[in-house]
């Protein structure tokens, strides 16, 4: 990226590198299991840190703030904005790390501060699914929920809520509440003691 001067340049190799990732994985999963399986975000995450933390690139985050300054928005919008936001949550991610202490768990989508992964149960269609959005610190339950409500196509939106779910007790979150404010501080307390929590999205009973 460092050798690009043009933002869109710079996206463009971010997104080869993203590729990179992918098609190496492809790759030796095909070749370890016959089957050409390509990978979740969950899993993409993890290896595109590693890399990020061996590549050697310097500022990288200013490339970001580069690319994010002078390229128009509409420029940002699907894939390109997806990766980018995903590489300056990881840098972000990457500094906050204590190499002092052990760290159990591999990072995941839900540890990026601009990412938002949410668990979502249909009854009547005996459907899970894990559904991962980028929404910004602002972004309340109300505005989530209508966001939710048109990807998973439902006809009867107010059925549904969102919960959070801490240590196996379920909260439903009001219509004012941000739940990104709610994720962070489950980050934290994870730090000090072992926390099992996600954002579960389903009918209201």
């Amino acid at each position: 990226m460092a050798y690009h001067y043009s933002p869109i340049k710079k996206l463009e190799r971010l997104l080869a590198c993203v590729n990179a990732i992918y098609t190496l994985i492809r790759d030796i999963n095909f070749e370890c299991t016959g089957k050409a399986r390509s990978m979740g975000a969950d899993e993409f995450l993890p290896i595109f840190i590693y890399v990020l933390a061996l590549s050697g690139v310097c500022d990288v985050g200013q490339e970001v703030l580069f690319i994010q300054g002078l390229l128009d928005p509409p420029l940002l919008i699907g894939e390109p904005g997806y990766y980018l936001t995903t590489l300056a949550s990881s840098i972000m991610l990457l500094k906050s790390l204590d190499f002092e202490k052990s760290h159990k768990i591999l990072p995941t989508v839900g540890h990026l501060q601009s990412m938002f992964q949410i668990h979502f149960t249909d009854t009547d269609m005996e459907q899970i699914a894990y559904k991962t959005l980028p929404i910004n610190q602002n972004t309340t339950t109300a505005d989530l929920l209508e966001t939710l409500v048109a990807k998973f196509r439902l006809d009867t939106p107010s059925e549904y809520g969102l919960f959070q779910v801490e240590d196996g007790r379920e909260v439903q979150l009001l219509p004012s509440e941000c739940p990104q404010f709610i994720k962070n501080q489950w980050l934290v307390e994870s730090l000090e003691r072992d926390i099992n929590a996600y954002f579960s999205f389903h009918k209201i009973t």
